[in-house]
């Protein structure tokens, strides 16, 4: 059951990225009211304070004896959506990512934002991720046709719903 579940919500993932293309500049205009600046860095969705910070490690660990767990991470990002910017990579340590998208796709984050520190706070999980989809993040993310078409096996990820997101310079 949790299968299907979690097959449906990847589903609308990849069909709610399909919609009416819009560029950066527009998305971002249409989500001014979720943006706030401070100093070095830019909030998007609901403003977090960034407290009570788990290592991606421990997170990795919860999920072991927990479906899910609500958590803050900080990271780099290490790669993101460049269509919308509507999901990131986050980097969880010990080669582990984390594929963050945000919660009912109420903001979205800059195209520019790789290499980037953030923090996010939300829901964790670790859930299988259809060939499809990971065909849609490559796709997204530019690489080329060869590299997509090489991608033919599901993947066992990390994934985030991120309520609120800090980007730092």
């Amino acid at each position: 059951m949790r299968k299907l579940i979690a097959l449906f919500a990847l589903a609308g993932l990849f069909f709610s990225c399909n919609g009416p293309e819009t560029n950066q500049s527009e998305a971002t205009d249409t989500k001014e009211a979720s943006i706030e600046q401070e100093e070095n860095k830019a909030y998007y969705g609901a403003v977090i304070k960034g407290e009570n910070i788990v290592s991606g490690e421990d997170m990795m660990k919860m999920l072991e004896e927990n479906d899910s767990v609500y958590v803050t991470l900080k990271g780099t990002i290490v790669s993101n959506c460049q269509v919308s910017g509507c999901w990131m990579d986050l980097d969880l340590g010990s080669d582990e990512l984390a594929k963050v998208t945000f919660k009912d796709y109420d903001f979205v984050i800059p195209l520019d934002s790789k290499g980037k520190t953030a923090t996010v706070e939300g829901v964790a999980k670790r859930e299988i991720i259809p060939v499809d989809l990971l065909r849609h993040y490559a796709e997204d993310e530019g690489k080329s046709a060869e590299e997509i078409a090489a991608i033919t096996e599901d993947e066992i990820a990390y994934t985030f719903e991120a309520v609120g997101v800090i980007i730092e310079d």
